[in-house]
């Protein structure tokens, strides 16, 4: 015999509320009636948590992990600039060093030149020493025409290597008179050359390569004063 089966509903609502219940208990309807609605209740929470504030950490509340990760860094930095500021001072050392031998080095080529600069002028000025040596041996039945003969080639081939080494005698014959290659010692009245020309030469001036190094000592004509001369004609 088979048993008539109750449908039963897998809704499990919340059973009916009776009137008596209702009035001993008015919150429980009232509650009963929102979950049948499908209304979620305070005590349900259905509204989903928001994400967590963080809130700012105090400077003065630092955890000593904080403390030490900061001294790390401040440890790096200083290691850091350490590092630098040695290898620049070993860069000014060094360079400190080249510079010093540089000026030894320097100083020292310089003083050779000084020592050294004559050395081609005195290897030419050697035969000449040599032909003054030979000059002074004067053979028998030599005349003094002959000793001056010798003496003058002695004296072109000093000249020739006066010139050489870039000393060139100054003009004054026929020449103006002229202050800075020149030096006056005497001054004649005279006509038969122009005023302020040059009428002799007492002492040779030079030049070497193109620098004063001697002025000539000359003398210098002057026009004749024409008072004087008319006086002395009366």
């Amino acid at each position: 015999m088979t048993k008539a089966m109750t449908p039963t509903s897998e809704n499990t609502d919340t059973p009916p509320v009776t009137a008596a219940a209702e009035a001993e208990n008015p919150s429980a309807s009232l509650e009963a009636g929102r979950k049948g609605e499908g209304v979620p209740t305070a005590r349900e929470g259905s509204s989903s948590p928001g994400p967590p504030t963080e809130v700012p950490q105090d400077p003065a509340n630092k955890t000593p992990a904080d403390e030490t990760a900061v001294e790390a860094v401040e440890d790096t930095r200083y290691n850091r600039l350490k590092a630098e500021k040695e290898a620049l001072y070993q860069r000014l050392l060094r360079l400190q060093a080249e510079f010093d031998n540089f000026r030894k080095r320097t100083e020292r080529e310089k003083q050779d030149f000084y020592d050294y600069a004559l050395t081609d002028f005195l290897r030419n000025l050697l035969p000449v020493l040599d032909a003054f040596e030979r000059g002074l041996e004067v053979a028998e039945g030599e005349t003094v025409a002959d000793f001056k003969s010798g003496f003058q080639l002695v004296l072109k081939q000093f000249s020739d290597v006066l010139a050489q080494a870039g000393l060139e005698p100054i003009e004054t014959s026929g020449q103006v008179f002229d202050p800075n290659r020149h030096q006056a010692l005497m001054r004649e009245e005279t006509d038969a050359f122009a005023d302020n020309q040059i009428t002799g030469e007492l002492q040779p001036g030079y030049t070497f390569k193109g620098r004063l190094l001697r002025p000539s000592l000359v003398k210098v004509a002057a026009a004749p004063d024409k008072t004087t001369t008319e006086t002395q004609g009366s």
